[in-house]
């Protein structure tokens, strides 16, 4: 009994490091990710949950092309969260987290509004939360192991296809 207990936790840790790999391989594939200046949490209104991927995909495509112009993107890694934990406030509501850089011809306060009202405009919400990425926090190694917490439920958060390094984005803001 013992060996199907191991078994099912080496499974686990697996599941676990293949989702933190995955992120490792987005980041080491682009730029360096030093210029990855924000964490940002942003929920979703109740009538776009369902379809949450879409609506993030498109303000991506907003921003991008508001912040940088056509044909730039942004560094940024794209998180989605279920909200599986009954202790969060996010409980049974799908979110987003976004490493992302912020563009030099702005200030933090210009990105931050221009950023919120487009989120709210296409995602629905105001419910945004910006913290600045320390070292302190644990940098940007901890926001990937604390993007990834659901990986035991079964969930994949890191979107991929949702982010942008300039292995995928080649004219991508320097």
């Amino acid at each position: 009994m013992s060996e199907l207990i191991d078994l099912a936790e080496w499974c686990e840790q697996l599941k676990e490091t293949n989702a933190f790999d995955e992120c490792v391989s987005f980041f080491s594939k682009g730029d360096d990710c030093r210029h990855v200046d924000y964490f940002i949490t942003a929920h979703l209104s109740k009538s776009k949950q369902q379809v949450a991927e879409y609506h993030i995909k498109h303000f991506r495509n907003v921003l991008d092309r508001k912040t940088c112009g056509r044909g730039r993107r942004l560094y940024k890694a794209v998180f989605v969260e279920e909200g599986k934990s009954a202790l969060s406030v996010s409980y049974n509501q799908r979110h987003c987290h976004l490493l992302i850089q912020k563009p030099k011809h702005l200030t933090k306060a210009q990105f931050q509004k221009q950023f919120n009202q487009l989120w709210a405009d296409i995602c629905g919400s105001d419910d945004i939360k910006w913290k600045r990425i320390t070292a302190k926090d644990g940098g940007v190694g901890g926001l990937i192991s604390y993007c990834n917490k659901e990986i035991k439920s079964g969930i994949k958060a890191f979107r991929k296809e949702l982010s942008d390094n300039s292995y995928q984005q080649h004219k991508r803001q320097n």
